[in-house]
C-alpha cells in the first residue's frame, strides 16, 4: 500500500525517504523485488526521471541492488565486519567508535568534534555560492605548499599574535591530522625517544607507535605539561622531542600558562629537542592563548593548526609552520605521499574566513562553549563524576567514573544505555586502564547520559 507523501521537501527525497522506513521496517523485506521505475513513476505520480533517481540514492546507500535484466530488489542483510586482526591496535578510538555502530546512540559524550548545529554551515554554503561563480583552477594539481592566498593569511593571522615567519615555513596540510603525520615521518626516526603528554591525543600516540619510537610519558597538570617530570625525564635519557597541545588541550580542557610554556622551551634549548605545538583549539580560546611558537618563533618548535572546529570538521584544511631547516623537507614529504592537498577546499576555506560575518561566529561559539562548559560541569558533579580540572571554555573535560567495573565493562554497558563514551585508556602513552573519561560538553546534553550516571553513584563509588 502507497505512503501518503507530504511536507515541503521534494519528491525524490521525501519518496527515498518512505522507502528507506519501508525497507527498515521490514515491510520490504529482503530480497523483495521492487517495482519497475516505469511502474514506481506511475503509482506515486513522480517523473520516470525522478523514480530512476530514487532507486539511485537506495542503490548507492546499499538498500537495495540492481540486477541485470530483472529489475531492482531489496538488499540482503550485510554480511557481519571481519573479526579484527591480531596485530591491530586494540584501543584505537576509532575502533571503539566501529563497535558501537550496532546500538542507537543517544548521546555521544566522548566525541572530538562539534555538533553540525555549532558549526559554521552558513558559511561554507555562502563560500559555496560565491566559488560556484568564478571559474575553476586549472592549473594542475596547485603547488605542494599550498594555496599561496591562504597561506599568506594564515602567516597574517600568525603575525598579529607575534609569531613573525616567512610563508616558506607555513605548509597547508589535509587537516592537522596529516600536518603530525608529516612531522612524525620527516623529523622522526625508529627507536628515538619522545616525551608526550598523558593524558595526551589519541591519534598521535597512534602515529608515534606506528614510526617505532619509544613513548615517555609527561603528566597533563592544570596549568600545562608536568615541567619537573619533563626535566627529571631528560636526566635519565635525551629524547628527540615533546608533542604538546597548549591551547584547551585534548582530553583535558586545560591551558599551557605562560611560566610552564617558558621553562618547556628553556628545557628544549639546554636538551637541543624539537617541541611539536598542536594548537588545533586555538579559535576556541575566549582570550588568545601565549604559544610557544611565539615565544620560541618557530627554532626549535613545530606549530600545528587547522580550521576544522572553528569551522567544520568535514573541511580538511590545516597547516604547520616549520623551522627554516625542517620546512622543505615536510613539504617533499607532502609531495610524494599527496602531491598537493585539496585547492578547491583551501580556496573555500580563505573565502569562508574573509567573511564580514565569521569573526561573529567565533565570537559566538566561544560564549556557547564557555556557557556550556560551567553547566555541564555542574551537571557532571551533580551525577557524581569526579573532575580532574575545571577549564574555563573549550571543548573537553576529563572526568572520572564512579564504578566497580572493568573499564570494558563500563563502555559496554554505556554503550546499552545509549551513551557512546571515550575511555582515559586510550589517551594515555602506556595504554593503561584509568577511572577517567573524556567528556565533550558539546554533545552531554539529553537525559541518557545523566540516567547513566546515575546508575553508577546508586550502585556506589570504585
Amino acid at each position: 500500500m502507497p505512503v501518503q507523501i507530504s511536507g515541503p521537501r521534494s519528491l525524490r527525497a521525501r519518496l527515498v525517504e518512505e522507502l528507506r522506513a519501508q525497507i527498515a521496517s521490514g515491510g520490504l523485506a529482503a530480497g523483495m523485488a521492487l517495482p519497475s521505475v516505469r511502474r514506481l513513476a506511475r503509482e506515486r505520480g513522480v517523473s520516470a526521471f525522478t523514480a530512476a533517481e530514487v532507486y539511485n540514492v537506495l542503490t548507492a546507500a546499499g538498500l537495495i541492488e540492481a540486477r541485470r535484466g530483472s529489475g531492482y530488489f531489496v538488499a540482503g542483510p550485510r554480511p557481519a565486519p571481519p573479526p579484527r586482526s591480531a596485530s591491530a591496535t586494540a584501543d584505537a578510538l576509532w575502533e571503539r567508535r566501529l563497535e558501537a555502530r550496532a546500538q542507537p546512540i543517544l548521546v555521544d559524550a566522548g566525541g572530538g568534534w562539534l555538533p553540525a548545529a555549532w558549526q559554521y554551515g552558513d558559511g561554507i554554503r555562502a563560500g559555496l555560492r560565491s566559488l560556484a561563480r568564478r571559474p575553476l583552477p586549472t592549473d594542475g594539481y596547485g603547488s605542494p605548499l599550498g594555496l599561496e592566498a591562504l597561506r599568506a593569511h594564515f602567516a597574517t593571522q600568525l603575525a598579529s599574535r607575534g609569531l613573525a615567519l616567512s610563508t616558506d615555513q607555513l605548509l597547508l596540510t589535509q587537516g592537522a591530522s596529516q600536518a603530525l603525520d608529516l612531522i612524525v615521518r620527516a623529523l622522526l626516526s625508529p627507536g628515538d625517544r619522545v616525551a608526550v603528554e598523558d593524558p595526551g591525543y589519541p591519534p598521535t600516540l597512534e602515529l608515534l607507535r606506528a614510526r617505532g619510537v619509544r613513548l615517555v610519558g609527561i603528566p597533563r597538570l592544570a596549568n600545562g605539561p608536568d615541567a619537573d617530570a619533563l626535566a627529571a625525564a631528560l636526566k635519565r635519557r635525551p629524547v628527540r622531542a615533546l608533542f604538546t597541545n597548549t591551547t584547551l588541550q585534548n582530553p583535558t580542557g586545560t591551558t599551557t600558562e605562560l611560566p610552564v610554556a617558558r621553562r618547556v622551551l628553556e628545557l628544549a634549548e639546554r636538551h637541543g629537542f624539537l617541541v611539536v605545538e598542536d594548537d588545533i583549539f586555538a579559535d576556541l580560546a575566549p582570550t588568545p592563548a601565549m604559544t610557544l611558537a611565539t615565544l620560541d618563533q618557530c627554532r626549535r618548535v613545530v606549530y600545528v593548526s587547522s580550521i576544522s572546529k572553528a569551522i567544520s570538521p568535514t573541511l580538511r584544511v590545516g597547516y604547520v609552520v616549520a623551522p627554516p631547516e625542517a620546512a622543505p623537507r615536510l613539504a617533499r614529504l607532502k609531495a610524494l605521499s599527496a602531491l598537493a592537498s585539496s585547492e578547491l577546499a583551501e580556496r573555500l576555506v580563505l573565502e569562508v574566513m574573509m567573511q564580514p560575518h565569521y569573526r561573529r561566529h567565533l565570537e559566538a561559539l566561544r560564549r556557547r562553549l564557555a556557557t556550556t562548559q560551567q553547566r555541564v560541569q555542574a551537571a557532571l558533579l551533580g551525577h557524581g563524576v569526579e573532575l580532574a580540572f575545571r577549564p574555563a571554555a573549550g571543548m573537553f573535560v576529563w572526568g572520572r567514573l564512579r564504578s566497580r567495573e572493568t573499564v570494558g565493562r563500563l563502555w559496554r554497558a554505556a554503550v546499552a544505555a545509549g551513551v557512546l563514551l571515550a575511555p582515559g585508556e586510550l589517551f594515555r602513552p602506556d595504554g593503561r586502564a584509568t577511572p577517567y573519561w573524556r567528556f565533550n560538553v558539546a554533545h552531554c546534553d539529553g537525559g541518557a547520559l545523566g540516567r547513566f550516571l546515575d546508575g553508577l553513584a546508586e550502585r556506589g563509588p570504585a
